[in-house]
């Protein structure tokens, strides 16, 4: 689901008019998933003109539903944001290209406030092996596993 779409299935249901998605988190099947499939849906976090912020549930599709928007705290440490170019089936495809697990137990999406400055929204995922992968949401580009090294043992000759 595109982020207008989320913004505006919350002002539907509010009445208010949102500015941008602060974070959504997916909610997995059996807590641990490898593909789209495996996501049930989303815990969104929005927040409207007039600083309030609102969290919901989305379901992913194929399934169906959202829940009432309901005022929550707003989430320090990240900012509102309305577009993004990676959406989550090709953000799992650049997960499976790293090898720090096949599997994910945890997905969000969200804009840190960081130094030096973010310069794009981040996909995060925890993989099955307890590493943090970290794609950006325009670039692609992945950060968060550090470097293979790999150490040869040679014998003097």
């Amino acid at each position: 689901m595109k982020i207008a779409d989320l913004l505006g299935k919350a002002q539907e249901n509010t009445g208010a008019n949102f500015i941008g998605l602060l974070r959504k988190e997916a909610r997995i099947k059996h807590g641990i998933g490898s593909q789209l499939s495996d996501i049930l849906g989303w815990d969104n976090i929005v927040k409207a003109e007039d600083g309030n912020c609102y969290e919901y549930y989305s379901a992913q599709a194929p399934l169906i539903g959202t829940t009432m928007p309901i005022p929550v705290p707003c989430p320090l440490g990240i900012v509102a944001f309305d577009d993004c170019k990676i959406d989550i089936e090709e953000a799992i495809k650049i997960f499976h290209t790293q090898n720090g697990g096949d599997h994910f137990t945890k997905i969000s999406l969200s804009w840190p406030l960081v130094h030096p400055a973010a310069v794009e929204p981040h996909w995060h995922f925890r993989t099955n092996l307890g590493n943090d992968v970290t794609i950006g949401a325009n670039s692609g580009q992945i950060s968060g596993m550090p470097p293979m090294v790999v150490l040869y043992m040679g014998r003097p000759q």
